[in-house]
């Protein structure tokens, strides 16, 4: 297979601005990683996205083709989504945390993956009971953060993220509905 995944551990200015804003709809999914094993100073960062073509979604491809597991020590890993995970991306990321009870995830989404779905709202669901995952509602206090991290340093760019303020404020209390669902 020829996946179009992978290219350093930086992103293009472009692609951050237009796949993480959550007032659009592109069709990507991009997923950008921060991982560290508990006891090593190194932080690794990585970024992939979907590829249409080849039908793989990004959070699938990340767990199965770039993550190598470890068994003999905790990992903690942030992910930044575009999109937040659909139905089976969450049954894809319950499978890999069963299986690897040493990873934690924190999973930060710029908007929500359509919510009409009962299925993509059932996995929403799950995934936020499951024991290891932290699940916010939007990325938008780490706007700052991942420009200056996911952007090569020196690169110039002009990014506010207080124009998004109404979507994220709309995504979040639309997933916080989601969720509670689950507690009635």
């Amino acid at each position: 297979l020829n996946f179009l995944f992978c290219f350093s551990m930086y992103i293009s200015k472009r692609a951050l601005r237009k796949h993480f804003d959550p007032r659009r709809s592109p069709h990507e999914t991009y997923l950008l990683c921060e991982l560290q094993w508990r006891g090593s100073a190194k932080l690794w960062q990585h970024w992939v996205r979907n590829d249409d073509f080849n039908n793989c979604h990004a959070e699938q491809y990340f767990l199965e083709e770039i993550f190598e597991p470890r068994s003999y020590n905790i990992c903690d890993m942030t992910w930044y989504l575009s999109w937040s995970p659909c139905g089976q991306c969450c049954d894809v990321i319950q499978d890999f945390l069963e299986e690897q009870p040493n990873v934690n995830i924190t999973v930060c989404v710029a908007r929500l993956y359509y919510t009409d779905c009962p299925g993509n709202r059932m996995g929403l669901r799950e995934l936020d009971s499951l024991q290891g995952v932290n699940y916010l509602a939007s990325v938008s206090p780490d706007y700052d953060y991942c420009w200056e991290t996911f952007i090569q340093p020196g690169v110039n760019y002009d990014f506010s993220p207080r124009k998004f303020r109404s979507a994220i404020e709309s995504n979040r209390l639309r997933l916080e509905d989601i969720l509670q669902v689950s507690t009635l």
